[in-house]
């Protein structure tokens, strides 16, 4: 099937249904992710670490590992299944199949985080090569059950016939997130300039923006489940379910 890359856009539209659909669970998400980014304030204030962006980074990205490796992918693997498609995740076992795959799907995201950490620091552009051959093995892990190396082929397999469609979906997911993130550290800086950990920890603003940054994170997340499912080719064999966790 030959489809335009511009009809890719509509992931956008399906990734922000899947959020509607659920709409306890998105909040519960984006509440979670608030309160996880003021512990690392709260952290930052018993450990009596000085009060500096980098330790506030550290400990911000140590305090939602939680959102990323089980929140997040929970609520797509259920937002998958519950949509159909494919019978390695049904709307019957997707709990199950979630308990078995997540912590592999975690580890697929570390080493793709630390193999396109490493592509950046040389030149860039190599790290940019490994995002788009393997962006998909995380998501091929915990939605299909697949071992590493198969879902890394996979995901080469998609990349190779659909890296256009890719390209322009994800440029415009990106585009949006970013300017969200833009507009919305702009409102908070102009009534929070230069907060100190204590407001951070304290000031309703700062959780307001904890709260829609989580947001972000999950729609961005369920836009591109979106766009796996579009350029996603199902070969169902009579006996590949006996093959996938």
């Amino acid at each position: 099937m030959t489809t335009s890359p511009k009809t890719d856009l509509a992931s956008l539209l399906e990734g922000t249904r899947f959020l509607t659909r659920r709409p306890l669970a998105t909040l519960g998400i984006s509440a979670v992710g608030m309160v996880l980014a003021a512990l690392a304030a709260l952290l930052q204030i018993r450990a009596g670490l000085p009060d500096d962006p980098l330790v506030d980074a550290a400990l911000t990205f140590a305090s939602l590992l939680p959102l990323e490796l089980y929140f997040i992918p929970r609520f797509l693997i259920a937002a998958d299944a519950q949509s159909g498609q494919n019978p390695h995740n049904t709307p019957e076992d997707w709990r199950q199949r979630f308990e078995e795959r997540w912590m592999r799907a975690f580890w697929g995201k570390a080493l793709l985080a630390l193999a396109t950490g490493v592509g950046l620091s040389l030149f860039i552009f190599p790290g940019l090569v490994v995002l788009m051959a393997f962006g998909w093995v995380p998501l091929r892990i915990l939605l299909r059950g697949e071992a590493l190396g198969q879902a890394a082929r996979g995901s080469l397999e998609m990349m190779a016939r659909a890296w256009r469609r890719v390209l322009f979906a994800t440029s415009a997911m990106a585009m949006i997130y970013l300017s969200c993130i833009v507009v919305l550290s702009y409102l908070v800086g102009l009534v929070v300039e230069d907060p100190s950990v204590q407001v951070r920890m304290t000031h309703p603003l700062i959780w307001a923006g904890n709260f829609v940054g989580s947001f972000l994170s999950l729609w961005l997340s369920a836009c591109l489940l979106a766009l796996f499912r579009r350029v996603e080719t199902v070969d169902v064999e009579p006996d590949a379910i006996s093959k996938v966790g």
